[in-house]
């Protein structure tokens, strides 16, 4: 019966009916936004409520993806250490990640990295109209060195480090950033165009108890997943893999490419004795 009575109700009523019922919006959005949203061509700019504050959003569809995996699914859900665990979220795009976390841990110490410079003035905004009192926020690409890159815009979630990229951005050594803030609890991490010695983050000296991994792999290039996990496992991680984002259902009958990738996977690593936490 309540699944029928919902059925028979707009999203706008059924929003009117959880406020006069006393009830919050489910994970911060209105129906009716959501509806909204779906509506949107890619990459158009627009701004909506989240938890009743401003969020500007420059792409629907990408933005509605993460809010699912983020707040639905809450990927990112750990059992801290402390009251005010330190965070790094390494490309942290419209900063969903930073403000679940943020909210998941109020006293947190959060640094959000953001290489796009577009999609950076954007995280800024969103981080101080969520209430989010980051640590740091810096508009630097997470890499295996400090050099000034080339960085390829995408305008939504799919921007990388290029030789073609018409953008420069400055590098961020990630050993450098681990060792700099101390023992860190958990790294969120947006993986594209991994080098060789890119994914050697995870060697036993550094203070990383927990990671989470989202994994791309670009049409026409060596995989290196091996390398990834092999990493992994010898710095002492236990890791766990989930199927996400681009989909290739009959890949022998051959792989469609979806912004350059032709394989997405979400990958959490656990550092042995941080699993009993």
């Amino acid at each position: 019966m309540k699944s029928l009575v919902r059925q028979c109700l707009t999203p706008r009523m059924r929003d009117a009916a959880r406020r006069v019922l006393g009830r919050s919006d489910p994970w911060g959005i209105t129906e009716q936004t959501l509806e909204e949203l779906t509506q949107l061509p890619r990459y158009q700019h627009t701004k909506i409520r989240f938890f009743g504050n401003p969020l500007q959003v420059c792409d629907a569809a990408s933005f509605l993806s993460a809010w699912k995996e983020i707040f639905q699914a809450q990927i990112y859900r750990f059992h801290a250490q402390t009251p005010a665990p330190l965070i790094i979220d390494a490309g942290a795009n419209l900063g969903l990640a930073s403000i679940y976390l943020s909210r998941l841990y109020p006293s947190a110490r959060i640094i959000a990295v953001e290489s796009d410079p577009e999609i950076f003035s954007l995280l800024q905004a969103n981080l101080s109209a969520q209430g989010v009192h980051a640590e740091q926020v810096l508009c630097r690409a997470v890499w295996d060195s400090n050099e000034t890159l080339r960085f390829s815009q995408d305008h939504a979630d799919a921007g990388r480090v290029a030789g073609a990229g018409t953008v420069e951005v400055q590098g961020l050594r990630l050993r450098d950033l681990l060792r700099k803030f101390g023992s860190v609890e958990f790294l969120t991490w947006i993986l594209r165009g991994l080098r060789s010695v890119y994914c050697r983050i995870a060697g036993t000296a550094l203070p990383l108890q927990r990671l989470f991994v989202e994994y791309h792999s670009q049409a026409g290039q060596p995989q290196q997943l091996a390398e990834l996990l092999e990493v992994l496992q010898s710095g002492g991680f236990r890791y766990y893999i989930q199927h996400c984002g681009v989909c290739n259902l009959t890949p022998l009958a051959g792989l469609q490419a979806e912004a350059g990738f032709d394989l997405q996977l979400n990958i959490w690593g656990i550092r042995q004795q941080a699993s009993a936490c």
